[in-house]
């Protein structure tokens, strides 16, 4: 690390020759500071001055120098250890290695090329401890950034797995056991993910006269989106016992969603009201992808595209006169399908596409549901390619419907 300002060393010696003479070789370069005393170097030590090497005799009236660098350890452990001696035995010596933390031993009296240079490395020796200490401090507080991190993770982890389990309890309680199975409704959905967006609902009244329907895509994925599909389901089943018109049900949807949910939330539908006592069939869209009126061999007679918003977007739509009205006797099957099968990526990196689905529809065998044939075109399609979105597809036979109906036994 880049030095800013000369470093400090205590010089310790009972002789005051000695500590000029510290003074007049080390001053130019260093901050030096002198004590005649163990006890008055152990007061610079515990003092503001940072001390980056300390110089001691050996030999000195109270406290000696083995003594002193003993104590300064403890009070200053990076300060780098020097001991002068004029004469040290083997004994002093090895009570030295084991007590203290001695760098480097130094003659009494010292030539001056020898002192500048062990002070020098002994500098180099401090400036490196000080670093090791900078480093391993700022490695302890990435660890603990680290595994705060991880705990926080592991903690969003579990609230996400808690989600998804929430998640896919809601969404399936609503959407499997909300739609009634007719023959002549046919309905396949592929959800992206564990909890998708797309949804049917179904209620046919208590004289099995009225039947309403409710096929939807909700915008995004996960706990929000089942607690959406669980609001809608509850306002679509509530409202439908009065038997309302399509336009009143849509409406009440629309206002239960503005009020309920968060701005951005808001969904593709087709709803729609089959009448067998006046025998008619009213179909409102709001968002979604054209519908087809199909004939019995899958060809397209007639698209019916999608003039409205979502719901959820609009608070303020006029609903009135925004559904179209048909005889049953006009419609013999009609196709209806979220954008996630027609925006599927292929193995050509194009969309499958409404030619693709068109030709599809055209060629299922009769002896197949063409929604089954349909979904083996887009497989073959897709190829290894992730699925893009929810992909939901639904074929209504209104006859085989309204027969299915009239012939239930209460």
């Amino acid at each position: 690390m880049p030095i800013t300002e000369p470093a400090t060393v205590l010089c310790v010696d009972d002789d005051t020759n000695i500590l000029f003479m510290f003074e007049r070789t080390l001053g130019r370069k260093h901050h030096i500071l002198t004590a005649q005393s163990g006890e008055q170097a152990l007061n610079v030590l515990a003092g503001p001055a940072k001390i980056a090497v300390i110089i001691s005799d050996y030999q000195m009236p109270g406290m000696d120098g083995i003594e002193l660098l003993k104590r300064a350890l403890e009070i200053s452990p990076d300060t780098v250890q020097i001991i002068l001696t004029g004469n040290l035995n083997i004994d002093v010596s090895i009570q030295a290695i084991n007590e203290t933390a001695i760098f480097r031993y130094l003659p009494k009296p010292c030539p001056t090329a020898i002192l500048q240079k062990v002070v020098a490395d002994a500098l180099a020796q401090y400036h490196l401890l000080i670093d090791k200490r900078r480093v391993e401090l700022e490695l302890k507080q990435k660890n603990l950034q680290l595994a705060a991190s991880n705990a926080q993770l592991e903690k969003q982890k579990f609230l996400l797995e808690h989600e998804l389990e929430m998640a896919k309890t809601v969404y399936g309680n609503v959407v499997s056991h909300q739609y009634e199975q007719l023959d002549g409704l046919d309905y396949l959905s592929f959800p992206k993910e564990e909890v998708g967006g797309d949804f049917l609902l179904t209620y046919t009244s208590d004289d099995r006269k009225v039947f309403y329907l409710m096929f939807g895509d909700l915008t995004g994925h996960g706990l929000q989106s089942a607690l959406a599909v669980l609001l809608v389901a509850e306002c679509f089943e509530h409202h439908c016992q009065s038997e309302p018109d399509i336009e009143i049900l849509v409406s009440d949807i629309n206002a239960k969603m503005r009020g309920k949910l968060p701005i951005g939330l808001f969904c593709a539908a087709a709803l729609l009201k089959l009448d067998i006592r006046q025998h008619r069939l009213t179909l409102w869209k709001g968002g979604t992808p054209d519908a087809y009126c199909l004939d019995e061999k899958g060809r397209a007679l007639k698209t019916v595209v999608s003039n409205n918003l979502p719901l959820g977007v609009c608070s303020e739509q006029i609903y009135t006169g925004t559904a179209s009205i048909y005889r049953c006797s006009d419609i013999e099957t009609l196709f209806l399908y979220t954008d996630g099968l027609t925006e599927q990526i292929g193995t050509d990196n194009n969309w499958f596409g409404e030619h693709r689905l068109l030709d599809a529809l055209k060629d299922a065998p009769t002896d197949a549901r063409r929604i089954d044939f349909v979904v083996a075109r887009l497989r073959q399609h897709q190829g290894r390619h992730g699925q893009s979105d929810d992909i939901s597809l639904l074929e209504l036979n209104l006859p085989r419907i309204c027969k299915a109906l009239e012939s239930y036994e209460f």
